[in-house]
């Protein structure tokens, strides 16, 4: 049976010592992750709050400007990717337009507004 030598032992010590840390980092992120989704969950219902009001008081659901100001925070903290982050966030926050939910509705058999 041949020994193995302690360079040995000591590589594969650092070799579990990484998967381990790996994994670690890996809950991390999936901690992360989940926190995130949840953020954006909460700004979703915010951002259709605001959109319910200012279409009650008969003005747009979207106000362009005010979008600008979103994104223009995220490039200036992300940089480029920023600005392709938010995009999809505000997409995604904004909900499907009016017509396209009306007929998403209809095609489940759901009643219309």
């Amino acid at each position: 049976m041949a020994q193995q030598s302690t360079g040995d032992l000591t590589a594969n010590a650092v070799e579990i010592d990484a998967h381990t840390a790996i994994e670690i980092d890996r809950q991390e992120i999936d901690t992360l992750d989940s926190k995130i989704i949840e953020l954006i969950q909460s700004r979703h219902r915010v951002s259709f709050r605001i959109q319910q009001r200012r279409q009650g008081e008969g003005g747009p659901r979207t106000v362009l400007a005010r979008e600008m100001v979103v994104i223009d925070r995220y490039r200036q903290a992300l940089g480029p990717e920023g600005t392709s982050l938010v995009t999809d966030i505000l997409r995604l926050c904004r909900g499907p337009a009016p017509e396209s939910a009306a007929s998403t509705a209809s095609d489940r058999g759901e009643p219309t507004p």
